[in-house]
């Protein structure tokens, strides 16, 4: 049985585009029974047609594809969200363990998340991300951010303020809360970018810390310490001592 996709964007050639990369190179798995124009439309087709999969643009005229959500009580299609611009919307969509396509679309991009919608349901995930991508568009600039981490075993949800300090172990990553440590396949550089809040400071090319757990500094070794005990490297060619007060009083 082929995948049905519904295709929901306000501009003609954006929903002429996802269609053709379906029908010319997914034709014998995906099957597109509808393109919408507009959230109310895409409502009424997705009731109509329960697809698997839906892709949504993001920026629409009247209502954005987030506000889509809000017609169902219970989202049982995979979503990938259509967006032409990297706007704070995709750090959202990113925490929550979404999908996303950034215009304009290229081929490689789209196949890329073709296979990861099918690792998706091959997965089974229970998480209603749905809920979480809510929550974390509406606390975006607050200190509830959620992030997903993956792990060996599955993933991890946290809230970012728990997070006293990341570091990097080489392509993963080990993210520490006050009495546990999460090891992690999200490269450091991805976790810097997830973590947009302005108590996070990258003190050295290794290490993120949350500053609200800084108890003090060491200017001998030049290393912070941390309310759990830990002693944390300071990069001298980033952090003068006037620099990193600076940066941990503001």
């Amino acid at each position: 049985m082929k995948i049905k996709v519904v295709i929901v964007d306000d501009e003609l050639h954006a929903r002429s585009f996802l269609r053709k990369f379906c029908e010319r190179y997914y034709a014998d798995i995906l099957e597109v029974t509808d393109e919408c124009n507009s959230v109310e439309t895409a409502v009424r087709s997705i009731r109509k047609h329960q697809p698997d999969l839906v892709f949504l643009d993001v920026q629409m005229p009247d209502e954005s594809g987030f506000e889509l959500l809000n017609y169902f009580e219970r989202i049982n299609f995979e979503i990938i969200f259509t967006t032409a611009h990297k706007e704070y919307a995709i750090q959202a969509i990113r925490n929550s363990a979404l999908d996303y396509l950034v215009k304009p679309i290229n081929i490689e991009d789209f196949k890329v998340a073709i296979s990861r919608f099918e690792a998706k349901k091959k997965s089974k995930i229970s998480i209603d991300r749905f809920k979480l991508l809510a929550e974390n568009i509406s606390n975006q600039f607050t200190d509830k951010q959620r992030i997903i981490f993956p792990t060996k075993n599955g993933f991890e949800v946290l809230q970012a303020n728990a997070i006293v300090y990341c570091k990097s172990d080489g392509s993963y990553s080990s993210v520490y809360t006050i009495d546990k440590e999460y090891f992690t396949s999200k490269p450091f550089k991805e976790i810097e970018e997830l973590l947009i809040q302005p108590n996070f400071i990258r003190v050295h090319r290794s290490y993120l810390i949350n500053k609200n757990f800084i108890k003090g500094f060491k200017s001998d070794d030049y290393k912070l310490e941390m309310i759990t005990g830990d002693a944390i490297p300071v990069s001298d060619s980033l952090f003068t001592k006037k620099k990193l007060m600076d940066a941990i009083t503001t």
